[in-house]
């Protein structure tokens, strides 16, 4: 294994007084004034300007910092993309990364998503080895495993000494309703995976080291994880959104135009639900004259949905945009009234929270966290039943939203409020902060 590419940003004594002053007042009033801690982050992504995991990670450590000493193991290619972040806002005081990548011969045959498994798997096992030697020189008061959900993919800060948090982890199944409209290769696909995250959850050392380590366990879907690490289990989804105009602009006015403006983003894949967005929208569209929906994503099922699109009495309301960058994805937004999201097998994704923040109801399925983040508060949630057809029931929603109109932006407002207050970075960390402390006061 090769050295490590080592950053250190050492905290200063002004850095810990800007760590307190970052607490809100409300909590300085009431609680007693807590030392910070030093904490070890492993997040294998964390960069900005891209969203998804990797947005996540980098807002929540910016978030931390301003509470504790934080150390951030990720990958060397991410060193650039955070050196102009800090020449552009500044350098958190409290903030450093630590850089590690695995020798370029493993980095050469990852390019793309071949073999992205099996290097993640390795990159746990080399950072897991640093943060041992790490942990001996500094004595962090706590390691947080942050980013890799996977339940079923070990935390390499298991192999590190003292308190461990690990999460949110966690992997969704695919409901049988919707297993059985997938096509032969999908449901063989989906069948192969459930059996190498159970094979890997009960077989593989390093797995059963992470969840014999962890102290705490944070899961997205605690429904899923294994029962006998139920007794370290929190409840936790991590995915926040930031009121930036980078990424969200909120809409001020939430009435619609004439036309009822439907948007789906996301990958074209099974598990992404295109297919079944593109499929409820046009039998919605037997019914309502001017509807349009607006698909952005690309993937695999681009050319079946072309076709489908092609093929349709309707299929001129529908528009591929194709991948847009995130000023376009913002723009998307604006333009639209409804956001169709049925995506399964997945935690919520930060699209969900800016399609919310924005001003539109999410129209998603039940069960999964995207469904326990909107509920019926921000939209409408489609139960999945054996004796009803999936693509009916997400129509007869959208329906519903195009023929009441007081309800549809009362939803939309609902969906703005819950976005700012519950998933906000700030929020978000004060929750984790707390865990923080909890989980050190424990060891």
């Amino acid at each position: 294994m090769e050295q490590p590419d080592l950053l250190v940003q050492p905290a200063s004594a002004t850095g810990r007084s800007s760590l307190r002053q970052g607490i809100p007042d409300r909590q300085l009033c009431f609680c007693p004034r807590r030392p910070p801690m030093k904490v070890l982050i492993s997040a294998y992504a964390c960069e900005t300007g891209r969203g998804s995991e990797g947005e996540i990670a980098w807002r929540l450590v910016l978030e931390l910092a301003k509470r504790h000493e934080i150390s951030v193991i990720t990958r060397a290619n991410l060193r650039t993309i955070h050196e102009e972040a800090f020449r552009r806002d500044g350098r958190p005081p409290n903030l450093e990364f630590i850089y590690f990548d695995l020798p370029w011969i493993f980095r050469f045959y990852k390019k793309g998503r071949r073999f992205f498994l099996l290097y993640y798997y390795l990159w746990q096992v080399g950072s897991g080895l640093l943060a041992r030697r790490l942990q001996r020189a500094t004595a962090y008061d706590l390691c947080h495993h942050l980013t890799g959900g996977m339940d079923w993919m070990p935390a390499g800060l298991a192999l590190a000494q003292g308190p461990l948090l690990w999460g949110p982890v966690g992997s969704e199944d695919t409901h049988p309703v919707l297993r059985r409209r997938l096509s032969a290769t999908s449901r063989l696909k989906d069948r192969l995976r459930v059996i190498a995250r159970y094979a890997m959850r009960y077989l593989d050392p390093l797995v059963l080291i992470s969840g014999r380590r962890a102290d705490r366990i944070l899961s997205h879907t605690p429904e899923t994880m294994p029962r006998h690490l139920a007794g370290k289990m929190l409840p936790f989804t991590q995915t926040g959104i930031e009121e930036t105009p980078s990424m969200v602009q909120p809409k001020a006015d939430l009435s619609r135009g004439g036309e009822l403006r439907l948007l789906f983003a996301g990958e074209f894949k099974d598990w992404k639900g295109a297919l079944l967005a593109l499929q409820a929208a046009l039998r919605f569209f037997e019914n309502d004259p001017s509807a349009r929906l607006t698909m952005v994503g690309d993937g695999p099922l681009r050319s079946e949905i072309a076709r489908m699109v092609a093929a349709h009495l309707h299929g001129d309301r529908v528009v591929i945009t194709g991948r847009l960058d995130m000023a376009g994805l913002v723009e998307a937004l604006n333009r639209s009234d409804v956001f169709l999201y049925p995506s399964f097998h997945h935690g919520l994704s930060t699209v969900v929270l800016q399609a919310m923040l924005t001003g539109l109801p999410v129209v998603c399925l039940e069960g999964d966290a995207t469904g326990r983040t909107v509920k019926q508060e921000a939209g409408i949630t489609v139960a999945l039943r054996h004796d009803r057809d999936p693509v009916a029931d997400f129509a007869a929603a959208i329906r519903r939203l195009a023929l009441d109109e007081t309800y549809r932006q009362s939803l939309a407002r609902s969906a703005q409020t819950i976005a700012r207050k519950r998933h906000a970075y700030a929020a978000l960390a004060s929750s984790m902060d707390q865990i923080y402390q909890d989980t050190g006061s424990r060891s």
